[in-house]
């Protein structure tokens, strides 16, 4: 009988620690992403800055910035996006500015239903302005190691963004960070990218739930340990 008493203490114990240092964790995510959440709104009341130098400095992240180059010749389809219940995929699309460097652009979400012929969109080959919003880049969750698969000359499949593979398949060096291309600019489609996935109330809340968790466990040892004291003065 001792033996099952000290089992179940060591069990309430287990997940009160559980419990608590998950509440800790979403407080410690929820703070973060208010820190961020306050960071992209700042950044994003500033007016529209063209950049033809140092773009690499990340006081413009988050920031609507414009941009002059062009599209090179390859093309990257970002799988598995749905929008609208609809199946497609993000375009991106490497952009050579007029300084000779190169960064990833993000052209927007298209609605791509056959799997087996994935049709190759126009890119414009002349010289643009482009103006979007810098943001660093985010390699995300794979679910397979095969993460690229060659469609067609210059064009690829990608599972995910992975910027040092795409520079070993291009050839050439590209910049740590993605251009989100606003809807008004050339080349562009359906913007779906969101700065943040969860916001920092939602955090917060899912902490005071693993807390109110924790008070349950606590309260749960408390009468256990009352009622076997019970019994034993019995």
């Amino acid at each position: 009988m001792e033996k099952v008493r000290w089992a179940a203490l060591i069990t309430f114990f287990a997940l009160f620690s559980l419990t608590l240092s998950l509440g800790i964790w979403q407080i410690n995510r929820g703070y973060e992403k208010k820190e961020l959440e306050n960071t992209y709104s700042l950044q994003q009341s500033y007016p529209v800055e063209e950049i033809t130098y140092n773009l690499d400095s990340k006081i413009n992240l988050y920031r609507n910035v414009s941009i002059k180059g062009r599209f090179l010749e390859d093309l990257f389809y970002l799988d598995n996006k749905i929008h609208n219940g609809k199946p497609g995929v993000v375009v991106m699309s490497p952009f050579e500015l007029d300084d000779g460097s190169a960064l990833m652009i993000s052209r927007g979400w298209i609605e791509m239903t056959d799997r087996k012929n994935f049709t190759r969109i126009k890119t414009p080959a002349e010289s643009l302005s482009l103006v979007g919003t810098l943001r660093p880049s985010s390699t995300g969750l794979t679910l397979s190691s095969n993460t690229t698969f060659e469609l067609d000359s210059s064009l690829f499949l990608i599972q995910s963004l992975d910027l040092d593979e795409i520079k070993s398949i291009i050839g050439r060096d590209l910049k740590d960070f993605v251009l989100e291309l606003s809807d008004l600019s050339p080349a562009s489609f359906t913007s779906i990218w969101k700065p943040i996935n969860l916001s920092s109330y939602r955090h917060f809340g899912y902490a005071f739930q693993w807390f109110g968790l924790s008070v349950v466990i606590l309260v749960g040892v408390c009468v256990y340990l009352f009622r076997g004291k019970r019994n034993e003065s019995k």
